[in-house]
């Protein structure tokens, strides 16, 4: 009965580790995408910044009508 009993806890054990492994690949995996969302609102600021940049070099430089 005592085989038994600590194959069963060994095979629990494994079991949690597994587990734990599978959460850290999710955390990593969200932090991954977290920081991909950020450098793509980042990037989305930047060609905003520049497009209103050219619109005012574009109004400073346009002939007058």
């Amino acid at each position: 009965m005592t085989n038994w009993f600590d194959a069963a806890i060994g095979w629990q054990k494994q079991l949690l580790e597994t587990q734990r492994t599978a959460l850290d690949a999710g955390r990593h995996a969200y932090d991954a995408g977290a920081a991909l969302v950020a450098a793509q609102e980042a990037s989305r600021r930047a060609v905003e910044a520049n497009w209103q940049a050219w619109n005012a070099w574009l109004q400073l430089w346009r002939p007058a009508r």
